[in-house]
């Protein structure tokens, strides 16, 4: 069940004061993609030997290994054509437990405090990967790792991005409020890892804070958070100002004010600017009564969901919920 964001452009807006550092700009390593800020450091040594990843001129690889893939003679590392094989292999045979994917989901798997997903792109033979690290130099290894799983003629395109302490640790609270996580994976074999953020919402110093989600294929209450880099939670709806109501299926919802007079939490961005998250709870049922503080410790309002939760699904036979999450990014003007 996906509680999508809606395709509607975000021209941004906020003032939610995170803490955060900004992203820093250090060159590119492996072949990075737009949002990549590589640096090294080691990974546990759960992570196998780096191999090279393949030098500039990334063209001819891919060239070559599409026309090799789909059927062409050429000098293909039986490597590459392995994962090619792996990836391309029909869904009941993936559920049976395959090396590759298995290695691969031990490398993601590997980085804490992060929440990894590679999908695989037959048409190009690229891996490209996705979610986000709490630091930068574990960048470089991972792409590593990667390459030598993948070989020599499928290129690993790094589009991670950078989510510091104590938002990425927050994301095991909310993780654990006892809603899954809204997912396409269980049903597409070219995507391995955790699910990452749904969206990225970039917002400039002055904006306003607000963005359009979708609800659910079912009638729903829809809880939006805002988790911010000193531990507090600030409820962007429900509150005093955002009544809570049931969403009709598949509706369209706006979390925030876009303009001064319209309804809303009225947030403007400031300073310091970084990077921090918004989560979208759905449920089929109220989780609670009345509204919580506007603004109140993440840890124990997380105890208090996870509670909610469990009451809601012994009182209810029928319940059901999901989340998603999105990463913030605000800046200077």
């Amino acid at each position: 069940m996906a509680l999508a964001n809606t395709d509607t452009p975000l021209t941004a807006a906020a003032t939610a004061q995170p803490n955060t550092a900004a992203l820093p700009q250090t060159p590119p390593a492996s072949q990075p993609g737009a949002e990549a800020q590589p640096v090294s450091a080691p990974l546990p040594d759960t992570i196998p030997p780096a191999r090279q990843t393949p030098a500039a001129t990334p063209d001819a690889p891919r060239i070559k290994a599409a026309l090799a893939f789909q059927g062409g003679s050429g000098d293909i590392d039986p490597v590459s054509l392995a994962a090619f094989q792996s990836f391309m292999q029909p869904g009941d045979a993936v559920a049976e437990g395959d090396p590759l994917r298995d290695g691969v989901s031990g490398i993601l798997a590997a980085v804490s405090c992060s929440r990894l997903q590679v999908a695989f792109v037959p048409e190009t033979a690229t891996l490209e990967v996705r979610g986000h690290l709490p630091e930068d130099g574990l960048r470089s290894p991972v792409l590593a790792a990667l390459q030598a799983q993948m070989g020599a003629d499928i290129t690993v395109s790094d589009q991670m991005r950078l989510l510091p302490r104590p938002q990425c640790g927050a994301l095991a609270g909310i993780s654990s409020v006892g809603l899954p996580q809204s997912t396409d994976q269980i049903t597409n074999p070219l995507l391995v890892g955790d699910d990452a953020h749904a969206r990225v919402l970039d917002y400039s110093g002055g904006d306003r804070l607000f963005f359009d989600l979708t609800a659910p294929d079912y009638p729903a209450y829809v809880y939006v958070d805002y988790f911010d880099a000193g531990g507090a939670v600030l409820h962007l709806s429900p509150n005093e100002l955002v009544p809570l109501t049931e969403a009709a299926p598949e509706s369209a919802l706006r979390v925030g004010a876009k303009e001064a007079g319209d309804p809303g939490l009225q947030i403007s961005v400031g300073p310091p600017y970084g990077q921090e998250i918004a989560v979208a709870f759905a449920a089929s049922h109220p989780l609670y009564q009345g509204t919580r503080p506007l603004s109140e410790p993440a840890a124990p309002y997380l105890d208090f969901l996870r509670t909610q939760v469990a009451a809601a699904r012994t009182e209810h036979p029928d319940f059901k919920g999901e989340w998603v999450y999105f990463l913030i990014t605000t800046h200077a003007p």
